[in-house]
């Protein structure tokens, strides 16, 4: 009878070949694992593509778009009468509709813009108003009125006003015609001078040069009171400096009368 030989049995010999083992199972489980990766990045592609077919090419993330909302297809300005023309409908999902969006172009056409709407905008009932008189108008930028001076608008007109030459920052003097108190004859002299034009036309209108009805002058008071009795009591012209003599003073010209003005240019 044969003897077998027995190995003796080692605990470092087994933990060795349940390490290599482990070793040989590792990369068979990264494989595993690699592979399923890919079947769901294949698996997700696929669901992308099927989505974005059936929704027209995007893909909701919001859920159905199925809220109409009333958007401006072009900048309206405050007190515009809102055209059909002007608003379109826009989709929106339920959790991304703007609140209190108007959800029908009738319910805003024929109204008027209260405020401005951008382009894009959805409009809200805050945004229109049913009459024009319930627009609140802008607040316009104060007057650039020195201390201790006061803005003042004067008359003006093609012939008065130098044929509409006067614009915005602009220095005129002021000529009156008028009949001196116990004298036999009319006087014409300078009497306001180097006066500076702030305004053309009233308020609303463009600032700009041009044939207006009004310039807006910035004057001292007591010169205010004075200019307008003689706006009121003469025959008035405005005469328009040049730019290089806003810093000059004015000689003091003297009156013209028939007499001065017959020994000047010698008529009768």
């Amino acid at each position: 009878m044969t003897r077998r030989s027995v190995t003796p049995w080692s605990a470092g010999a087994d933990y060795q070949e349940v390490s290599r083992l482990a070793t040989e199972v590792k990369p068979k489980s990264n494989r595993i694992l690699l592979i399923f990766g890919v079947f769901l990045a294949i698996v997700a592609f696929g669901g992308a593509l099927l989505v974005g077919r059936t929704s027209g090419g995007s893909v909701s993330v919001g859920g159905s778009k199925n809220v109409p909302a009333v958007v401006a297809t072009k900048d309206i300005a405050a007190s515009t009468q809102i055209t059909a023309e002007m608003v379109t409908i826009q989709q929106y999902s339920q959790d991304q509709a703007p609140p209190y969006a108007f959800r029908g172009k009738d319910l805003v056409v024929g109204k008027f813009a209260a405020i401005p709407i951008h382009t894009g905008s959805a409009i809200i009932d805050y945004d229109v108003v049913s009459d024009p008189s319930g627009v609140q108008p802008a607040k316009q930028a104060f007057l650039p009125i020195p201390a201790g001076q006061v803005a003042m608008q004067i008359p003006t007109g093609e012939l008065v006003g130098a044929g509409g030459y006067i614009q915005p920052d602009d220095r005129i003097d002021v000529l009156v015609s008028y009949q001196p108190t116990g004298a036999k004859q009319p006087a014409t002299r300078t009497t306001f001078t180097n006066l500076h034009v702030i305004r053309v036309g009233p308020a609303g209108s463009a600032n700009t040069r041009g044939i207006s009805s009004s310039l807006t002058v910035i004057v001292t008071l007591k010169q205010a009171e004075d200019l307008k009795w003689a706006l009121d009591n003469t025959n008035y012209k405005f005469v328009l400096k040049s730019v290089k003599d806003y810093d000059v003073p004015d000689p003091d010209t003297g009156a013209t009368t028939m007499d001065s003005f017959t020994n000047t240019y010698h008529v009768r």
